[in-house]
């Protein structure tokens, strides 16, 4: 007797354990599902409800090695049903059951043995689970489905459900869709109806929609943010037990104007698409088809749009746009760019002439020789001077025919011109945004002349090339620090045209064409420069320097030391030109901002 009793409570503790390993394995795989829109875990059941009866009728047990047809022949007996067996059924049992509600230990009984069932009215048809019974697709159940698409639930159920060899449901693919309305059309029994159901009330629900409101920084900035550093943190996952990782793409065109379009025509309400998050099978399981995590952005509306995802990660996506959309320093910056010239020349200049009726000389600015009205006459005394071609002799070129004469004048000059030019720009600058003082100037870069040809007359056809950087340009990128400094990237760039090379044009060569401008630069490239608020950086040294000198002489007279420099022309000049930046910043606070325009 107490052998028996101990028998039994050995059979108990193992029919525990075996019930509670199995049903630790059913919860471990459903947790591997995606969890989404909830505060905590939520499971679904993914296997039928047996019953085979509605009497509590406990079963005890205790079997060696018996065929499991025989066992199901004894469940069924006690059930009150009759049963039939598919020629794959086959395999042996061994139990020790004490106390066992009959459909809990039918159900074990297939569960071990590899086995399912189809209960078609009082009969009970059992077959391998590998096995397709004909029975099984018998109906036709319409499920509608609101917010996924259905074709995309149907592959999920037929590769994550109904291909998985659970007791009571069916082993191959039964669901199809009807995309004009759809619906999931399940060809299946009341079981796998049930499960069917159960998944979509679970899933097939009104994706979330919320906008949120961007107030100092661009909702484009703000939602290539989101995408760029948020999401990716979020959306990892890969192997089999979760069907795959989550892949984010984006630039969609959602609303208003396509990009194409013109940019004259009117756009209403018009957003794009920054990036999705969308799932991608890569596992022995399929995704879930839920709606896709999307953020869009609406440029008119000042707005981020998020639509789909759970109430976790809204709320994540809403705390990164809270911490990040923050009103940026500003700071009143006030530039002086001043242009100093200066420029001088001296001129000492002699000047000789001696007439006589046998000879003349003469000597002025470097040019030595005889006087052309009065030449040295070898044979005759007179010849006509014309100045073109074709005309009448303007006069006569004689002798020269009065007294002896010698002649000395000098000319002394001094010459000084300065010049100023001043550009005074006033501009609000933002934290880490680039800004541009553009005083620049258009100028002919080349000059193209071809002469186009035709019956009557020709014609010179000129093409001009335009360049635009002559000038001054200041590119300038601030970082605003809290401490009341601002830190500066200063590129100021100065261009001023040198020459020009110019040549005949070889249609016509009586018109000259320019072949090239040539500027002469004085960029700088300074990084990080810091100032304190209210202070002025002075930014010099950039300039340009030329000195001259020509000497022009009688030969052998201009070199004799102390009198030749009453022989000698001498010409200097000198050009200077320097140009200075002043950059004075002043940190706009919250309570002077409304005063910015007084500064």
């Amino acid at each position: 007797m107490k052998s028996k009793i101990s028998q039994k409570i050995i059979a108990g503790l193992i029919l525990t354990v075996f019930v509670f390993s199995n049903t630790l394995m059913s919860v471990s795989a459903v947790n591997d599902k995606p969890v989404l829109r909830a505060d905590g875990e939520d499971t679904v059941k993914l296997k039928a409800d047996v019953a085979i009866t509605t009497v509590k009728n406990p079963v005890t047990l205790s079997l060696r090695d018996s065929d499991a047809k025989q066992v199901l022949r004894m469940f069924a007996d006690q059930a009150g049903m009759n049963i039939i067996f598919d020629s794959g059924v086959s395999g042996k049992v061994t139990m020790d059951l004490v106390e066992v509600p009959l459909n809990q230990a039918f159900d074990l009984v297939l569960g071990v043995a590899g086995l399912t069932y189809i209960v078609e009215g009082n009969t009970l048809i059992i077959s391998s689970s590998g096995s397709d019974v004909g029975l099984a697709k018998q109906e036709i159940t319409l499920i509608p489905v609101k917010y996924i698409d259905a074709s995309a639930m149907a592959e999920f159920l037929n590769k994550n459900v109904f291909s998985m060899k659970k007791p009571g449901l069916s082993n191959s693919e039964i669901v199809t869709t009807n995309p004009m309305t759809n619906e999931l059309l399940v060809f299946g029994t009341k079981n796998d109806v049930s499960i069917a159901r159960k998944i979509v009330e679970k899933f097939d629900r009104k994706p979330l929609s919320t906008s949120i409101k961007v107030s100092h920084t661009t909702p484009e900035q703000m939602a290539a943010l989101v995408c760029d550093m948020l999401l990716p943190s979020t959306s990892s996952g890969s192997g089999s037990s979760t069907g795959g990782a989550a892949n984010i793409s984006g630039g969609v065109v959602t609303g208003g104007a396509s990009s194409s379009s013109s940019s004259s025509e009117v756009e209403l309400g018009g957003g794009e698409v920054a990036c999705t998050v969308k799932a991608s099978g890569s596992g022995a399981l399929s995704p879930m088809p839920l709606q896709s995590l999307a953020i869009s952005y609406f440029t008119q509306q000042g707005t981020i749009g998020i639509m789909g995802g759970s109430e976790q990660q809204v709320e994540m996506i809403k705390e990164f746009i809270a911490q990040n959309d923050r009103k940026q320093p500003q700071a009143y910056l006030e530039v002086s760019i001043i242009e100093l010239s200066e420029a001088g020349s001296k001129t000492l200049a002699n000047t000789w002439q001696y007439l006589s009726k046998n000879f003349s000389f003469n000597y002025s600015a470097g040019s030595t020789g005889t006087n052309p009205n009065y030449p040295i006459f070898f044979h005759g005394n007179r010849y006509p001077f014309v100045e073109e071609p074709g005309q009448d002799p303007s006069y006569d070129v004689t002798k020269y025919t009065g007294p002896s004469a010698l002649t000395y004048t000098i000319n002394y000059i001094l010459e000084n011109r300065k010049g100023r030019v001043v550009a005074n720009p006033r501009i609000l600058i933002t934290n880490g945004q680039e800004s541009v003082i553009d005083l620049t100037s258009d100028y002919v870069k080349t000059v193209t002349s071809q002469v186009v040809s035709s019956s009557l007359t020709g014609a010179v056809q000129r093409t001009y090339e335009i360049g635009d950087d002559n000038g001054i340009k200041v590119t300038i990128t601030p970082f605003i620090s809290p401490d009341g400094y601002v830190t500066l990237n200063i590129t100021p760039e100065y261009a001023t045209i040198s020459s020009q090379v110019t040549s005949p044009n070889e249609d016509d060569p009586s018109v000259t064409d320019i072949q090239a401008t040539l500027l002469q630069r004085r960029n700088l490239d300074l990084k990080n420069v810091r100032i304190k608020d209210g202070e002025t950086l002075i930014i010099g040294g950039l300039i340009r320097e030329d000195e001259q000198k020509t000497v022009q002489k009688i030969p052998f007279l201009g070199d004799i030391p102390g009198l030749g420099m009453f022989f000698r022309t001498t010409v200097t000049s000198k050009n200077k030109e320097e140009m200075l930046i002043m950059l004075t910043p002043k940190i706009i606070n919250d309570d002077s901002a409304d005063n910015a325009d007084t500064l």
